[in-house]
């Protein structure tokens, strides 16, 4: 893992947290940690962090898939380079299940193959696999 430890505690506090006022259906405490994960993603950059985890995370618990889908892609800008291949392919992934969620099924199936190609080298079982769940389920659909 490249994202330093203290940004990575941080985050992953805080998206538990998030994870368990969604179950508990405490909407109020769902929105103040949101925007306090979205406080802590843009003071990181102010701050000239550039990671792709800080904003796919944030992506992840977005509600709206047009505002979930624009940090996807500035995401995947910063996760260049090999050793980022993990995060390319999760992001893409993501992006892939956002469009076909908004009904933009071109899309979504261009970037569940890009996700596919970038997973092929990676160790991550479950990820190769919903990928290529979703791709099949797609195919289908084409």
């Amino acid at each position: 893992m490249d994202v330093p430890r203290d940004i990575y505690d941080r985050v992953f506090d805080l998206a538990t947290a998030l994870t368990q006022a969604r179950e508990a259906a405490d909407t109020r405490r769902g929105w103040a940690l949101y925007n306090e994960l979205k406080g802590y993603c843009e003071a990181q950059e102010s701050a000239g962090v550039v990671h792709p985890f800080l904003w796919e995370t944030l992506a992840d618990y977005t509600d709206e898939d047009t505002v979930a889908t624009a940090l996807y892609m500035k995401a995947l800008r910063q996760a260049q380079g090999p050793e980022r291949a993990a995060y390319r392919a999760s992001i893409q992934f993501a992006l892939a299940e956002r469009h076909k969620t908004i009904g933009n099924s071109d899309l979504a199936y261009k970037y569940a193959l890009a996700a596919n190609e970038e997973a092929k080298g990676l160790d991550d079982l479950e990820l190769r696999r919903s990928i290529s769940e979703f791709l099949l389920s797609e195919a289908k659909h084409t």
